[in-house]
């Protein structure tokens, strides 16, 4: 934990705040969250998290039911594809949340 949060700090920079973004990212942040306060006693993502499945619904204005991980990408022909890896989906997560940014 404290190798990610020194990675999370990096990346976001020194006046930047980490934006903590997953896919049914309430589920993700909860482990997050969890692990965080238990060993660091704090989260540098804070207590909020924003999840690529509600942003697709509001940028595309989709049903709630048509935010599945096939349905989006079929929408949205990204080039990765998750395969329960967390690397690989945490990738394949991101250039769904780059690909809705664009295309909103």
């Amino acid at each position: 934990m404290l190798e990610f949060r020194a990675w999370v700090l990096r990346v976001a920079g020194p006046d930047a705040l980490p934006v903590f973004v997953g896919f049914n990212a309430p589920f993700d942040w909860s482990f997050v969250n969890y692990y965080f306060h238990r060993y660091l006693g704090e989260n540098p993502f804070g207590f909020a998290a924003l999840d690529i499945k509600s942003m697709y619904m509001g940028a595309f204005g989709s049903r709630w039911a048509d935010t599945r991980s096939s349905q989006i990408a079929a929408a949205l022909h990204p080039t990765l594809k998750g395969d329960h890896e967390a690397l690989h989906d945490a990738q394949y997560q991101a250039e769904l949340f780059r690909l809705i940014q664009q295309r909103k």
